[in-house]
């Protein structure tokens, strides 16, 4: 698939997406410490320190992890989390919208870019990647973790042109959109 984005066309080449290794813990750590506060607070799924990742990986079934990593600079520049189902306190909110199908293969995906990076193809470029695995996976829809905060306009925006859909609104330290992409 090809990526359509704003970065020089040698940037792009050095960035290599894939599953998360346990082996990656220390470079992940490193990248949490270099996201901004902004970025930091718009990603809910953990905490960014050692204790707090291990945890979530011991305590948390059905997750898979995802980075692109830039080759030359040796470092993650982007992160998302998918975990098969509904998150158990995201459930009834929304299938309280409607149009639900519980038939469907839903997963929730929480994803972060390091600020220097964002608006420059790599969350489209992880996204894709993470795609190919989920279709393989018999996933066929995809519903954003915790969903996203209406006031994110390069998040919405990016969701969008990704072909999510609104499916309502809900207030959790402030106004947040759930959004959801069929993707089979």
């Amino acid at each position: 698939m090809a990526d359509n984005n704003t970065a020089s066309p040698g940037s792009m080449q050095h960035i290599i997406c894939r599953k998360l290794l346990s082996t990656d813990l220390d470079a992940l750590l490193h990248y949490f410490d270099q996201l901004s506060t902004a970025t930091k607070q718009r990603f809910e799924p953990h905490a960014f320190n050692r204790d707090a990742v291990i945890n979530f990986y011991n305590t948390y079934q059905g997750l898979t992890a995802y980075i692109a990593i830039h080759t030359v600079q040796q470092e993650i520049i982007a992160y998302a989390i998918v975990k098969n189902g509904m998150l158990q306190h995201d459930q009834d909110r929304l299938l309280s919208y409607g149009g639900f199908d519980l038939h469907r293969n839903y997963c929730s995906f929480a994803p972060s870019v390091a600020d220097n990076w964002q608006s420059r193809g790599i969350g489209k470029r992880l996204f894709y990647h993470i795609l190919n695995d989920l279709k393989g996976a018999n996933i066929n829809s995809i519903i954003l973790w915790g969903g996203v905060q209406a006031g994110n306009d390069k998040a919405v925006n990016f969701y969008n042109k990704l072909g999510f859909q609104t499916l309502g609104t809900f207030e959790y330290n402030g106004l947040n959109i759930d959004m959801l992409l069929h993707i089979m």
